[in-house]
């Protein structure tokens, strides 16, 4: 899910103000779905196709987060068998609509050997939507009909539909035939909170025994909710505040959270990694800081961020067990090192192993 935000807020420099994530039904079989809408500048036929065929990979700019074109296809199938896109967009004064479909149900289903994804795409720059044809008449046509077959719409009109809350550009991604777990449940849980979308095993891990105090304390804390509350989640995923962008979730704008502003006694520490060449990027800014429930609440370590987005929450640097630096919590952007490609970690590189010994010795000091 991050790794689709991400691509919204990549957005942000194409005029985006919003994304928004929801769960629909769908008719067909009353199933859940998920759905991202942001407004930012959409995607062209060229661009979709770009971003659903597999292997292929354009992202490595500067300025945006989402690393590899590749994040799209391995986060959506992440989260379920089936995607849809639907996108608008206006380039070089020509105003385009177009739908992908990248259906593993389809592929299976049909035995096909290649990874087929059919789709359509319409001139907007008239009055109605007029068909893109590029090889064949029957080929647009085919290519309708097996979206037609494998999406949750079942009329050409039911389809253009879903570009009503798009606008003049934008993007919106379903993605339905959601993942379960091994006793057949959904892997979100979309009914423990109306306003979030939770991870069901991470959820209910600890909710069904009465809980002392103290586990319960930390089990409200914001380390602890990350990892199973996508509102929370979320409210961390980046460190730079947003001017004119919301993330809405479930209808319910999530705010922004900063630990840094929270701190008891913060403490600014830079750090400059010993680099053969030197970087631009290669200093630090650390804030560290005790959290304003210690010393009663055990939680610490450091959130790194790569780029502006979380990596590495409460990542602890003092061994397992040891009860130093508790309560003790950093921020840091450290874009030296490189993630891995679910950014959900960083490559175990030799600057890697450095910066976790220097932060180890930060938090002693401190």
């Amino acid at each position: 899910i991050a790794e689709l935000l991400d691509n919204a807020v990549d957005e942000v420099q194409n005029g985006a103000t919003f994304v928004k994530v929801d769960r629909v039904n769908i008719m067909k079989d009353n199933s859940p779905a998920l759905v991202f809408l942001d407004d930012g500048g959409g995607m062209d036929p060229e661009s979709l196709r770009k971003c659903m065929s597999l292997g292929y990979s354009t992202k490595k700019a500067n300025k945006t987060i989402g690393q590899y074109g590749n994040g799209f296809k391995t986060s959506t199938m992440r989260l379920g068998a089936d995607v849809i896109v639907f996108s608008r967009a206006t380039h070089e004064s020509k105003a385009t609509q177009s739908i992908g479909l990248l259906s593993y149900t389809y592929l299976r289903k049909t035995g096909q050997d290649d990874v087929i994804v059919p789709m359509i795409d319409f001139d907007i720059s008239g009055h109605w939507a007029e068909p893109i044809i590029y090889s064949s008449q029957d080929d647009w046509a085919f290519n309708l009909k097996t979206i037609l077959e494998w999406s949750p719409f079942a009329s050409k009109s039911e389809l253009l539909q879903q570009f009503e809350d798009i606008g003049p550009h934008g993007t919106k991604v379903i993605i339905y035939n959601l993942w379960m777990n091994d006793e057949g449940v959904y892997e979100l849980s979309f009914d423990d909170d109306e306003e979030d979308i939770c991870l069901r095993d991470e959820a209910n891990s600890g909710s069904l025994k009465k809980l002392p105090k103290k586990v319960l304390e930390r089990q409200s804390h914001i380390s602890y909710r990350i990892r199973y509350s996508l509102r929370a989640y979320a409210s961390m995923l980046y460190l730079g505040k947003f001017d004119n962008f919301k993330i809405i979730l479930r209808g319910k704008p999530i705010q922004q959270f900063h630990i840094a502003d929270e701190l008891k006694f913060p403490k600014v520490i830079s750090y400059r990694p010993q680099v053969s060449a030197p970087l631009k990027d290669a200093t630090a800014e650390t804030t560290i800081g005790f959290i304003k429930e210690a010393p009663a609440l055990s939680v610490s370590g450091f959130n790194v961020y790569h780029k502006n987005r979380l990596i590495r929450p409460f990542w602890k640097v003092t061994g397992d067990g040891s009860l130093k630096g508790n309560g003790v919590v950093g921020v840091l952007e450290a874009n030296f090192i490189e993630p891995t490609h679910d950014k959900q970690d960083f490559e175990r590189s030799t600057l890697f192993v450095r910066l976790e010994s220097k932060l180890k010795q930060m938090t002693l000091e401190y």
